[in-house]
């Protein structure tokens, strides 16, 4: 349970001063969205949510109280100037704020979308560089701890590298002669120097790259840093293997 509890200010008209109120969320987790709750007197409830539907939610966005909220919206909307005459407290669930909701994918889906995601890596070029702090650099780390997290549920289902490696080999492959067709003018474009893998894998060189990535990520630390060391490590391995040296000419 997620709980504020809010004080009805002096200054608010046909209720009683000093009124408590206490809005909650039965949520686990800072984006699941659940209905809001509110407890107290029914005139100091009214004042409340006068007063909230005002604020902003997470990003700025608009609050529907008849819609559902995440625990992140309402921190967003209890830290509002709208909010502050309230004096809103955090009583309850300062712990889920941590914790983010397991992805919605089966490990299957999320097999067959890390191949899909790692072939487009391989055949745009691995992401970077870009200048850190840019709006670039944001959107990359964004999208690369978001790739973390879901490995981080996706890897456990998996005993060995060696079984995460194989599970990759066939999206891996799939997702390369796809994203090869579908961006062939970058990938044409780019001197073959700079090629990290020739546009079809045989079995064996489709299982090391799949073992690359799965010691990269197992490897990878939390946060924008260790998104960061992951694109060079990445990088590094892969050329090691020579791939498009060793292609058949």
């Amino acid at each position: 349970m997620f709980r504020y509890r809010l004080v009805i200010p002096s200054s608010s008209p046909s209720v009683s001063a000093q009124d408590e109120i206490v809005v909650s969320l039965n949520a686990e987790y800072k984006d699941q969205f659940v209905p809001l709750q509110f407890e107290g007197p029914a005139a100091s409830i009214e004042v409340v949510h006068r007063a909230i539907v005002d604020a902003r939610g997470y990003k700025k966005r608009e609050l529907n109280l008849k819609a559902k909220l995440m625990p992140v919206d309402l921190v967003a909307a209890m830290s509002s100037a709208h909010m502050q005459p309230f004096q809103p407290q955090l009583i309850e669930g300062e712990d889920i704020l941590s914790r983010r909701s397991p992805p919605n994918q089966s490990t299957e889906e999320l097999t067959r979308s890390f191949g899909s995601q790692f072939a487009g890596w391989l055949v745009v070029d691995l992401p970077g560089p870009v200048q850190p702090s840019s709006y670039e650099w944001e959107i990359l780390m964004t999208s690369l701890n978001e790739t973390l997290f879901e490995w981080s549920f996706w890897r456990p289902k998996h005993e060995s590298q060696e079984q995460a490696a194989r599970a990759l080999v066939g999206p891996l492959s799939e997702g390369l002669a796809h994203e090869t067709m579908r961006l062939r003018h970058v990938y044409e474009s780019r001197p073959v120097a700079r090629r990290l893998v020739p546009p079809a894998l045989t079995p064996e060189q489709a299982h090391e790259v799949a073992s690359v990535f799965v010691e990269a990520f197992d490897t990878a630390g939390p946060g924008d840093d260790g998104a960061a060391a992951l694109i060079v490590r990445l990088n590094e391995k892969l050329n090691a293997l020579g791939l498009m040296s060793r292609r058949e000419t």
